[in-house]
């Protein structure tokens, strides 16, 4: 907008601030609103202009509007402005300008538009066409427009002067509008005849309704549907009725043309904006404005500066400039070009292009300058720069260039360029050639002023490398006149030529040299050292260029690299070097040759004649290295010389008696040979001969010989003194030996006896597991070729060609057999990847056998197959030794060496096959050792890391190679056993073992709220509140309230038993919180155990369904809940089994049970079942400080000659006897595979079976190959008889005897009995095979430890192998380690017999059947000797010789007598000891006596040795045997005296038994009847008088009452003490005088604590009955109890109405609880008088006298006693109870009898 479009300006002037913001916006929004009165205007207003802006309104009245208000007021920041608004000075004396007025009204006039709307209310509007269209109005001005219109009008019927003219040039028309619609018709009629309207060929036409208007000045960002609502308020609109042409524009359609009348004539604003609504003509394309319509103008010209080269261009070329005008023109722009800032303005045609004018105008500037751009960019031009001094030179040939190009060329010569402009195409085809040919003449002149040299240093090899392989040539084509010169002599590379050339020559050179690949040679260290000391220039030329092939030497230290330039080059290098260089060498025996002249000449003149090797030696090697066509020569040259001159030693190794045999028995046969030529040296167990080479080779073969022809043996004698005696006689037996027999004897120590008569050395294992199968896995660094087992696995080719690795090593070392039976074997088949094949070993091997296993080779590309078959192999292999019934197997690292098998992968794969083929085959396998050996360190622990993570054991649970057996115990667990590993973390300890489904199950201590876990298993009541219970609190303590509020997001209300809620761990460290609703414990009434096995299932399931790895539970219902706790840890574990049994899938693999530290019995409870459930493995069984044993058995005990132990529930017999009278629910019989074996035991079993056991054992046997059947009993008293084929494979037999027991447990049968397989004609010894059976049957009852069975019993017929058999029980027993002696055995058997007089011996004879039995001594330490001589007869005349010598001085003493079963253990050990010291063997033999059974056997000590040391040892068992004879006699006397007397001292007011030899002593002293005499008697001497004493002590003159019991009367009548009752009388009391020294020890005890009470009278009951039945109770007591401490003196008050029942029948229990029963419901007795004085027990009569006994009280062993007790708890397993009970166990003053008659009222106190 300009001053044109508002020409009436208007002064404003106030006091504002200047610097106020946008200030120019609030004038503006200020004059063009309602409250100035104003409209449409612009502001021009600057801060400079200060406090005045000049307001320009459209029309003259808006401003008149503006001027007539008379005051003014702003709003500008914080405060109103007064403004003053006058015309400006300009206008302010033309009158006229304040009077002028518009008639024409606008939409922008808003107070204008008020005034009309109030007049169109007044007066219906004419909505009529008022208005008509003259169209080609050919520019004509408004003037002639409105002449031609008055001119029509004037010729026409109405003539009027009341119409107005919109002319809209860019369509070349005019809008007449009249004031009534007659006038308009008129006008449009008389327009047809006008002649001027003809003759401008004008068009008129009647303006049709329009329904669009066009809102103008928009606010910003208006769209269409805001539009839409704002016009439907006056009238409808078309669908899609809202078009928006620009940002502030829009044309609106309604549906009713007097919508748009009305809509036109109001004022409009949007958001306080106002704006402009006028009518649109589709016709026309605009809108019309009335006066007011807005005048086109061409845009303002502008400027574009262009490339001043490109504008001289178009100066000089016509055709170029007016391509550019033309193009411009398109865009309406004419140009002036008078400068290179060229001037753009719009041709005047622009106003006339119609409908699009408007639009044109706005965007012609940005049409124009692209369009300028357009045309620009067809244009080009460069600028060469030149060198001043090249300026004459260059111009002229760039003119010459452009000569015949339409280009023009403009020189800058101040600048020092020269330009070329013209079309891009023509400047593009010339810009090479121009600035080559400036860059040719620049550097013409350049070089003709002067170049420059540089010199690069470079071996003549690299130059040749580097320049003579292309790069020269490159950089002469590219540099032509620069010189490059290389001078060989100096090793300088000289460039000349300029400097920029040579430069980047240069850097082109140093790069190529720098990107040279350097590469070590890998030739051996000799080669390397002849190169080194060679020219290396000279070398490289010899070796490579002259061969063509482009690399070189260089050296590098000590090392020599290849050098080229690509790496195939390297190659082709190497193996050039490899053919045309070597090395060969031989080892010198003798140094010494090195130092001779003549060698060190000869050597000399190699060097200097040869220069193409080099010589080297070293302390015993000559090399010689260089070219391969001249070492052959040199190389023999020299060795030939050494064979000559050099001086040698060569060894012979022998058994050292075979080197003393020829260094003196063949001495003739060597001596003359060697004479003068060699020297020959005899060492311990080796012949050593030096001297010139060829003399020692020929006495090589001679010393050889005589070694070989030689006979040897070694020879052991086990006999008693045998050693001794050769010593003594060694002299006389090798003299004799030598004349007689020409042989060496010689005594030699167990160390230098040949290996296969002494134990072999154990190669120790790094590594060793045990599967809970029992198979045992071991690591071992070892060699394959000397390692010991059944079989050894190599790998080999599918030839079967051992030729390398592992293959060869076996091969060599087995000899050529193997490979000849590899190659028999290829014949017949042929092998592929993966098979496996078994030969015999031989040789040096020290297997039986070697399995030969086709390898693969590791396939990069395909793994997955590479491991396929790897295991295939291994598992293959493992076939074959099963089915050999191999026992242990050693397999190597197969396919880890050539055949390219990654080794940690190789390990893996191998163990994981070991396992795979295990778990298929289960138990059902006789291996049971798998060793996996390589000798390389690293092969081994890829072996023992991969057995750990196959198997899942971690380094805190496992120890290899540990010399503790505690920690190889850790690393493995005992046959088919879950495994079991103890270890402590802090101070909680942890349990953990796995089932055979592979589920960990860990019992650890510490608090469950610490545990991390995945899921955490909680307990807690219906109402769900988690503060209540143990285990919960501690949860929600840790978890936080974020755990409530989860779990009562869960549930509403309380919830059912056995629910089960999940939630979040919140702040836990568990993932999951199960919670789990538990009912309280009801006495087994209600289902509670049934809850609880739904929760166990439950939460496991769950856990299992979220794929969750581990849950813990709690020792759920075991606190409050009051569940018992056996039931808890029962049914938890069940579940738990449960679960890993039938889950289908595995995502669980650890459950875990936390108990509680402090909760001792809960811990103790838990870890029994643990221990029940897994065969006494407990807590303790890893206890670094354990001392005892912690086998599966209890402890062994013997009865009746039957050892008897428990496992787990069943208990295991082992005895001498006859199994066909077996009454057991099975036998079981050992036969052959057909089941009709007919021999020893079999025989017995079939014979007394019958015939028809016999044929279901033929018919069964047919059927099955499973090793067993059951068959019927027949005639036997068993149930059943299961037949097992017996072989003479120990680990066959503990597989039969699993499977029998299995049979029994499915058939529930409870008891079986064995024979002891295998020790007849299978030739077994008796403790293999009782080790076989027990863990046969260990191995069972751990796999199913609730089986039905409950008896085992191993019966075995001969009774000398019974001994093994135990030994056996004891060795898997718990308890401390026992050494067991010969005499231990002899016990065994004779069952500790005490003497003949107790008849035990007799009764253990009659147990053992009479059967004779021998005992052999210890054994005898041999005897070796080495025999040597010229033949075998003479080496075994030898031998006899030595035997018979020996053998002759042996002899025999026997001993028999009865009392050397009576030896004590002192003897016994004694006689252990002779056997050592003395050298002798001492064999006891018995003999049965067979006539009796009751009559003891003889009893014989056999003593063997020389016959001066079994004298000796003979006199001192004699000496033994007296001795034992009078302790015999002496033992027999005291117990034949203490059954008739019984000597008794008082102790604390009772008495007791003197011992029996004191009892003795005073008996035959009384016997003499002497007055008194002295005893020894508990470490001090007594003086005794007799018969009644006292005894007094010699040392502190204490005396103590003694007295006799003649048992005999005491047996038959009362107390000796009592009076005498009449007959009839059963019952009497008898008053006792106060002087009576009876009453006064009875009133002393009750004064003890009474002694304020008052006694009336003490009288003595005696009632015989009842004493005897208390004194037979008594004696029961003490054999029961097994010691004499049982009786006390204890109080008892009574009332006077029970005193006369009491002393009549004893006391009874009916009464108890009728005074007090808080320990039981017993008869109770006091320690104290003073407790039963009280009145509520001694209750007075009416007189106030109160009774009390003093009683004889059994009490026996007691323990605390409980309310409502009936009888006394047990006091161990056997159920044998307490006697009684009391209040305090460790100080009782109150005892509780249950049993009649185990209390006796002695004496009755009556007392106030």
């Amino acid at each position: 907008m300009d001053n044109a479009e508002f020409p009436y300006a208007v002064c404003v002037e106030g006091q504002w601030d200047p610097r106020t913001p946008k200030l120019k916006n609030k004038f503006i929004i200020y004059f063009q609103s309602k409250k100035s009165d104003g409209g449409d205007c612009v502001v021009e207003y600057s801060v400079s202009a200060g406090q005045t802006a000049t307001v320009r309104f459209k029309t003259e009245e808006v401003r008149r509007r503006v001027l007539n208000k008379q005051t003014h007021e702003l709003k500008i920041g914080q405060k109103t402005v007064k403004i003053t608004v006058s015309l400006p000075s300009s206008e302010a004396s033309d009158p006229q300008e304040a009077t002028s007025s518009v008639s024409t009204t606008t939409a922008d006039e808003p107070a204008r538009e008020e005034d009309e709307k109030k007049s169109s209310e007044k007066n219906e509007e004419d909505t009529t066409i008022r208005s008509a269209v003259i169209e080609n109005i050919q520019n004509n001005s408004q003037e002639f427009l409105t002449i031609l219109v008055e001119n029509v009008l004037r010729g026409s019927s109405t003539e009027s002067n009341d119409f107005s003219i919109e002319i809209i040039p860019e369509s070349n028309c005019a809008v007449v509008t009249f004031s009534n619609r007659k006038d308009t018709e008129s006008f449009i009629i008389s327009c047809q005849s006008n002649a001027m309207v003809k003759k401008k060929h004008m068009k008129v036409g009647l303006l049709e309704k329009t329904l669009k208007v066009k809102a103008e000045g928009l606010p910003p960002n208006t769209n269409s549907d805001y539009l839409m609502l704002y016009f439907e308020k006056f009238g409808e609109i078309e669908d899609d009725g809202v078009t928006v042409e620009t940002e502030e524009s829009a044309i609106i359609t309604f549906t009713n043309p007097e919508d748009v009348q009305k809509v036109i004539k109001l004022p409009h604003q949007i958001k306080k904006h106002p704006f402009k609504v006028l009518p649109y003509y589709e016709k026309l394309q605009t809108a019309l404005y009335g006066k007011d319509r807005p005048t086109l103008k061409l845009p303002e010209a502008f400027t574009e500066k262009m490339d001043r080269n490109v504008w001289h261009h178009l100066k000089e070329n016509q055709i170029s400039l007016n391509s550019v005008k033309q193009a411009m023109s398109c865009h309406f722009c004419e140009m002036d070009f008078q400068s290179s800032e060229v001037k753009i303005s719009p041709l005047p045609s622009l106003l006339h292009q119609g409908e699009q004018t408007r639009k044109l105008i706005q965007t012609w500037r940005e049409n124009a300058l692209s369009g300028f751009t357009v045309s620009m960019s067809k244009f080009k031009s460069i600028e060469l720069h030149i060198q001043k001094d090249a300026w004459t030179d260059v111009q002229p040939e760039i003119h010459k260039t452009v000569a015949e190009e339409a280009v023009t060329l403009v020189p800058y010569a101040d600048e020092g360029t020269i330009a070329v402009a013209g079309l891009k195409e023509q400047v593009n085809d010339i810009e090479g050639t121009l600035k080559e040919t400036v860059q040719r003449i620049t550097q013409k002149i350049q070089r003709e002023k002067g170049s420059e040299s540089d010199e690069i240093s470079m071996t003549p090899s690299i130059y040749n490398l580097v320049l003579c392989d292309g790069l020269k040539q490159e950089t002469n084509d590219k540099f032509p006149e620069m010189d490059i010169t290389y001078l060989a002599h100096s090793q300088k590379l000289t460039l000349y030529g300029l400097k920029d050339e040579v430069l980047e020559t240069k850097n082109k050179i140093l790069e190529a040299v720098l990107h040279l690949i350097r590469k070590p040679i890998e030739l051996s260290e000799s080669v390397l050292d002849f190169l080194l000391k060679k020219d290396l220039e000279e070398m490289t030329k010899d070796l490579f260029f002259s061969k063509g092939v482009n690399v070189a030497l260089e050296a590098d230290g000590q090392r020599v690299l290849l050098v080229g330039k690509t790496d195939k080059n390297l190659s082709v290098g190497e193996k050039q070097l490899q053919t045309d260089l070597g090395h060969l060498s031989f080892n010198v025996d003798d140094p010494s040759v090195f130092r001779r002249s003549d060698w060190q000449d000869l050597v000399s003149n190699i060097k200097n004649s040869v220069t193409t090797v080099a010589v080297q030696t070293s302390a015993n090697k000559v090399v010689v290295s260089g070219f391969v066509d001249f070492i052959n020569d040199v190389e023999q040259q020299l060795y030939d010389f050494v064979q000559e001159n050099s001086h040698i030693e060569k060894t012979l190794n022998a058994h050292k008696t075979v080197i003393t045999f020829i260094k003196d028995h063949r001495k003739q046969d060597w001596f003359e040979e060697v004479k003068g030529k060699v020297s020959v040296d005899f060492k311990d167990d080796s012949i050593v001969i030096s001297g010139p080479k060829l003399h020692v080779c020929d006495c090589v073969p001679l010393f050889d010989n005589l070694r070989t022809s030689a006979h040897h043996c070694t020879m052991k004698i086990v006999k008693p003194g045998a050693k001794n005696f050769f010593k003594e006689k060694e002299p006389m037996c090798v003299s004799y030996a030598k004349t007689n027999m020409n042989c060496l004897v010689q005594l030699i120590n167990e160390s230098d006896h040949p290996q296969d008569t002494v134990q072999p050395r154990k190669v120790k294992s790094v590594y060793q597991f045990k599967t809970r199968e029992g198979m045992e896995i071991t690591v071992h660094k070892a060699d394959m070729c000397s390692f010991q087992v059944d079989a050894v696995v190599g790998a080999c080719k599918e030839t079967l060609l051992l030729d390398g690795g592992l293959a060869k090593a076996l091969s060599d070392a087995a000899g050529p057999k193997l490979q000849k039976d590899c190659d028999e074997l290829v014949k017949g088949r042929k092998f592929t990847t993966g098979d496996a094949v078994l030969l015999d070993a031989g040789g040096h091997l020290q297997c039986k056998h070697v399995i030969l296993a086709v390898g693969p080779h590791y396939n990069t590309s395909k793994p997955q197959e590479s491991e396929k078959l790897l295991k295939k192999a291994v598992k293959r292999s493992l076939n074959v030794a099963d089915q050999e019934s191999f026992q242990s197997i050693a397999i190597p690292a197969i396919s880890s060496g050539v055949f390219g098998f990654p080794l940690d992968l190789c390990a893996f794969t191998i163990v994981k096959a070991i396992k795979e083929f295990c778990d298929f085959v289960e138990e059902d396998i006789a291996l049971t050792k798998i060793h996996l050996v390589d000798n390389n360190d690293k092969t081994v622990q890829a072996l023992e890391a991969a057995v750990k993570k196959v198997y899942g054991v971690s380094d805190q649970s496992t120890t290899g190679n540990s010399s503790s057996s505690q920690q190889q115990n850790k690393a493995s667990v005992s046959p088919s056993q879950p495994q079991l590993t103890t270890f402590f973390q802090g101070a909680s300890q942890k349990e953990s073992f796995q089932t055979k489904e592979g589920l960990t199950i860990n019992l650890m201590k510490g608090n469950i709220e610490d545990t991390t876990i995945d899921v955490v298993v909680n307990t807690l009541s219906s109402d769900l509140n988690l503060s209540v219970g143990a285990v919960s609190n501690a949860l929600f303590k840790a978890a936080g309230p974020q755990l409530q509020v989860l779990l009562n997001q869960q549930a509403t209300g309380p919830a059912s038993n056995g629910a089960v809620f999940e939630t979040t761990g919140a702040n836990l460290k568990n993932k999951l919180v199960f919670h789990a609703v538990v009912p309280h414990w009801n006495q087994g009434q209600g289902k509670e155990q049934k809850v609880l096995e739904d929760v166990m299932d439950t939460c496991l399931s769950k856990a299992e369904q979220r794929q969750q790895s581990s849950i813990v539970f709690s020792a759920i219902g075991t606190g409050n809940l009051g569940f018992p706790k056996p039931l808890v840890v029962s049914t938890m574990l069940d579940s738990v089994f449960k679960f890993s049994t039938k889950r289908s899938s595995k995502h669980i693999q650890e459950v875990d049970f936390v108990l509680h530290p402090k909760d001792t019995q809960t811990i103790q409870v838990f870890t029994d079942e643990f221990s029940k459930r897994f065969l006494g493995q407990s807590a303790s069984a890893s206890n670094s400080t354990q001392t005892q044993s912690t086998g599966p058995f209890s402890k062994v005990t013997t009865k009746s000659g039957i050892h008897e132990t428990t496992v787990g529930g069943v208990t295991l017999q082992v005895l001498n006897g006859d199994i066909t009278t077996e009454q057991t629910d099975a036998i079981v019989n050992s036969s052959n595979k057909e089941f009709t074996l007919k021999a020893g035991v079999s025989k017995a079993i079939l014979d007394k079976a019958g015939p028809n056991v016999e044929a279901e054992c033929q018919q069964l046997g047919a059927k099955t190959d499973s090793g067993l059947i059951m068959t019927q009993a027949g005639n036997l008293q068993c149930k059943k008889i299961i037949h097992i084929s017996a072989q003479s494979n120990a680990i066959m037999i503990q597989k039969h005897v699993r499977k029998a027991l299995e049979m029994c447990a499915k058939e529930k049968l409870t008891s079986i009995a064995f024979p002891a397989i295998g020790t007849g004609q299978a030739g077994l010894s008796p403790g293999q095979v009782a080790d076989s059976m027990l863990d046969g049957m260990l191995e069972m009852l751990r796999k199913t430890p609730q089986s039905s069975l409950k008896l085992i019993r191993l019966v075995v017929f001969q009774a000398n192998m019974l001994p093994e058999f135990l030994k056996s029980m004891q060795n898997r027993e718990t308890g401390p380690a026992k050494q067991e002696s010969t005499w231990s055995k002899i016990k065994a058997f004779a069952a500790t017999a005490k003497s003949f007089l107790t008849g035990s011996w007799e009764k253990e004879i009659k147990q053992h059947g009479g059967k004779d039995f021998v005992i052999d001594g210890v054994e005898v330490d041999p005897v070796f000797f080495s025999i040597c001589g010229p033949s075998q007869a003479e080496v075994d005349q030898a031998k006899l010789f030595l035997e018979n010598m020996i053998t002759k001085e042996q002899v025999f003493q026997s001993i028999t007598d009865t009392a050397i079963l009576s030896l004590t253990d002192k003897d016994q050990q004694r006689i252990q000891d002779l056997q050592s010291t003395i050298d002798v063997t001492i064999r006891l033999e018995y003999k049965a006596n067979k006539s009796s059974d009751e009559t003891p056997g003889k009893a014989t000590l056999i003593v063997q040795g020389l016959s001066r040391d079994v004298l000796k040892a003979t006199q001192e068992i004699h000496e033994m045997l007296k001795s034992a004879k009078e302790n015999e006699s002496l033992k027999k006397e005291m117990d034949f005296v203490s059954e008739l007397v019984d000597w008794q001292y008082e102790q604390g007011g009772q008495y007791k038994s003197f011992d029996e030899r004191t009892n003795l002593e005073l008996e035959k002293a009384l016997g003499r009847q002497a007055s008194d005499t002295s005893i020894t008697f508990q470490g001090q001497t007594y003086h005794v008088k007799l018969p009644e004493g006292p005894a007094v002590n010699n040392a502190g003159g204490n005396q103590m009452n003694i007295r006799r019991i003649d048992k005999l009367k005491a047996t038959e009548s009362i107390p000796q003490h009592w009076d005498t009752m009449p007959p009839n009388d059963l019952n009497k009391k008898f008053n006792l005088q106060p002087t009576n020294k009876e009453y006064q020890d009875v009133l002393g005890r009750f004064k003890a604590t009474c002694p304020n009470q008052n006694v009336l009278k003490i009288e003595r009951v005696q009632n015989p009955g009842m004493w005897k039945n208390y004194q037979n109770n008594k004696s029961v007591m003490e054999k029961k109890n097994g010691h004499q401490n049982n009786e006390k003196l204890l109080f008892h008050g009574t009332s006077e109405q029970t005193v006369n029942y009491i002393e009549r029948s004893g006391f009874n229990r009916s009464y108890a609880g009728k005074n007090a029963a808080v320990y039981g419901n017993g008869t109770y007795f006091a320690l104290n008088a003073s407790y039963s004085a009280n009145n509520t027990y001694s209750v007075p009569n009416a007189q106030g006298h109160k009774h009390m006994y003093l009683c004889r009280v059994l009490a026996g062993d007691y323990t605390k006693g409980q309310s409502g007790m009936i009888v006394p708890p047990a006091k161990n397993a056997n159920c044998d109870l307490y006697d009684t009970v009391v209040d305090n166990p460790a100080a009782p003053t109150i005892f509780v009898v249950f049993g009649d008659y185990n209390a006796y009222p002695e004496h009755l106190i009556t007392f106030t």
